[in-house]
């Protein structure tokens, strides 16, 4: 409260301004109405006492019409003086109903006064009593945030909830009256009294409702939005990785047959590749408080051109002599195959040159993958390959084993190296024909080290099928095969 002359800052209950020594009114002035109906009340008593006849005593009048006289002066100026002392109550009166009046004027309009007998009742914890003080002052002045807050908190004290959200709510249909964030710990407020009450449902849809999109941001863990799709709606000519989106952490629920998806179906971990074929895609969130979003759906067409299977240079049947086996397949596609009778996949060996025939019975698969991640139909070839000699796989191995033993490089037929702990083995790789110089057995070396770990070295053997002679075999620079005899 402050000085009405000096402006001075007072304490409760000074009668007097420490600064300018005023005194300090607990009432505030008269309304206009009250002064004026106080005046027209004076005015009119006043002119009645004017109106009193006043008695002429006639000059030639005896003794005893003069006694008689007097007599009637001393009636009337009594009567006068019974008036005056009635008006002088009456103002009396009145003056009291005025300070009664402005007294309960200043208790109902009074915002200071309302919030002090507010925090008098709180402190008995009679919090009933302080929210309706508070409501009278909510009413003076409905910018006054802090009043809706202290509102809220009594309701949530007495625990209840739903009126200390009906109240908070308030500020938040209101925001442009408040500030920023005040709004935001309005938001705040409401959402701890339905975490408390569990209820992570209604924070989903209240946090919904709101076209503030820094609010949802600031609480969008709280919020379950249906799953966004990475692809629109239509028709594809190519392999679609389709990616799933949610606002918050938790769980995508997928299907891809246009069923509706529930917590037993597929739950999104990596993008979906959808290949040639329709696809009706129903998807929905569930947070981590397990708020469930809405169903969302979207529809695919692929249509992709499915590329030609593989052409291989061998047809199938039976072999006297090795060849290489070429494969070729529609530009940009890839070839994987199998050689063990199972259907290649992505997973496969992937075809980068020639292989050559192996020995005995042999059956290659082979597929087509275009760019699109389309696969072609498989190619399968079936080859016996018998060579017309009489030296054989472990012959030619251990014909190796003994050049380098002559050589100096092994010591025994192991393969044990001279200072090393580990040895040499030696591994039969396929049969192939040397341009100009027939053809040969293809051996590769291995290190074995103390732990039995095997390591393939850069040293590669040739051993010629007809006489058993054993070469070095090294690339030039175009990539073809040098022989360089070990004897």
């Amino acid at each position: 409260m402050k000085c009405p002359k000096c402006g001075y800052e007072l304490a409760e209950d000074h009668l007097y301004c420490d600064s300018c020594g005023e005194e300090i009114r607990i009432v505030p002035d008269f309304e206009p109405e009250i002064e004026q109906e106080m005046n027209e009340t004076l005015s009119t008593l006043f002119v009645e006492l004017a109106k009193e006849e006043v008695i002429e005593v006639p000059i030639d009048m005896n003794t005893a019409a003069i006694e008689e006289s007097e007599k009637n002066a001393k009636r009337v100026k009594a009567a006068q003086q019974r008036r005056l002392v009635a008006v002088l109550m009456g103002i009396t009166f009145l003056f009291i109903a005025v300070l009664f009046a402005g007294y309960s004027t200043y208790r109902n309009y009074s915002v200071p006064y309302q919030i002090a007998k507010a925090k008098e009742f709180a402190g008995q914890e009679k919090y009933s009593e302080a929210i309706s003080h508070l409501e009278k002052v909510y009413e003076l002045d409905e910018t006054n945030v802090d009043v809706l807050f202290l509102i809220a908190d009594y309701y949530y004290i007495q625990e209840n909830y739903d009126f200390a959200i009906y109240t908070l709510q308030k500020i938040v249909d209101s925001e442009k009256l408040y500030e920023e964030a005040d709004v935001e710990n309005a938001y705040d407020k409401i959402i701890s009294i339905y975490k408390k009450q569990g209820n992570y449902q209604e924070i989903n849809e209240f946090l919904l409702s709101s076209a503030d999109e820094k609010i949802i941001t600031m609480f969008q863990q709280y919020i379950a939005k249906p799953p966004e799709f990475s692809y629109v709606n239509g028709n594809y000519e190519e392999v679609i990785p389709l990616k799933l989106s949610a606002n918050t952490s938790g769980k995508i629920y997928y299907t891809l047959d246009g069923n509706t998806p529930d917590e037993d179906s597929e739950v999104y971990t990596a993008p979906i590749f959808l290949e040639t074929g329709t696809y009706v895609i129903k998807a929905y969130f569930v947070n981590d408080y397990g708020i469930k979003s809405e169903i969302v759906s979207n529809t695919y067409h692929i249509d992709l051109a499915v590329p030609s299977a593989p052409e291989v240079s061998v047809y199938s049947g039976d072999y006297y002599e090795p060849y290489m086996i070429e494969v070729s397949a529609p530009e940009d596609c890839r070839i994987y195959y199998t050689t063990d009778s199972t259907d290649p996949t992505e997973d496969s060996a992937l075809y980068m040159s020639p292989i050559p025939m192996p020995l005995g019975k042999s059956v290659y698969k082979f597929m087509a993958v275009s760019p699109e991640g389309v696969a072609s139909d498989i190619t399968i070839r079936t080859y016996k390959l018998t060579l017309n000699t009489e030296i054989t796989t472990d012959m030619a191995i251990l014909n190796v084993v003994h050049a380098l033993m002559r050589a100096d490089v092994l010591l025994d037929e192991q393969g044990n190296l001279r200072g090393m702990s580990g040895h040499n083995i030696y591994k039969y790789g396929a049969v192939t024909r040397i341009e100009g110089n027939g053809d040969y057995y293809i051996i590769y070396e291995y290190y074995e080290d103390g732990t039995g770990l095997q390591t393939r070295t850069e040293r590669i053997y040739g051993v010629n099928i007809a006489d058993g002679s054993v070469s070095r075999v090294t690339y030039d620079n175009d990539g073809k095969i040098i022989l360089i005899p070990l004897e």
